[in-house]
């Protein structure tokens, strides 16, 4: 994991703008990216609960990234909801966040089946490991494995 200085302030989860037909509306997108910069915010965090993750294509949270990325044009930073559906698909989307000049990731533990704190601990241990970008926890209980105190002091850590 890549190591930096911390994040601070307000990072605004977004919302995804999107046509009639459900495609991402990438004017109104960059409107919203400037409008939250012009209004203040320290930081953005696209594709998290908030930005309804799960109902777009890993294609399209890509694009997602990518649009945002280009309109804030390193005015704040980014921290990018990289949840996908096992570590290895994460890590590719840790890569490829870093590439478009994200500050960091967020990453919500293993969903689907519920995995114990040494499980979760190993998924976030191997994301670290294997990503070039700075790796946040993102702890959603209700509809992912839990990540209890124990864990995340072990993954401050060692990672």
């Amino acid at each position: 994991m890549a190591s930096s200085s911390r994040l601070r302030g307000i990072f605004t989860p977004n919302i995804v703008p999107l046509l009639p037909d459900g495609e991402i509306n990438e004017p109104e997108t960059r409107r919203y990216v400037d409008w939250l910069i012009d209004h203040g915010v320290h930081g953005l965090y696209p594709n998290g609960s908030t930005g309804e993750f799960t109902r777009f294509t890993a294609e399209e949270r890509r694009r997602i990234i990518e649009i945002i990325a280009d309109q804030a044009r390193g005015r704040v930073p980014i921290l990018a909801g990289a949840a996908e559906a096992n570590a290895k698909e994460t890590i590719k989307a840790c890569e490829y966040y870093h590439r478009l000049g994200c500050r960091a990731v967020a990453i919500v533990s293993p969903f689907y089946f519920k995995l114990s704190p040494a499980g979760v601990y190993a998924y976030f241990k191997e994301i670290a490991d294997n990503t070039p970008i700075a790796v946040t926890l993102y702890n959603i209980p209700m509809f992912a494995s839990p990540i209890d105190v124990p864990t995340v002091l072990k993954l401050a850590e060692e990672c």
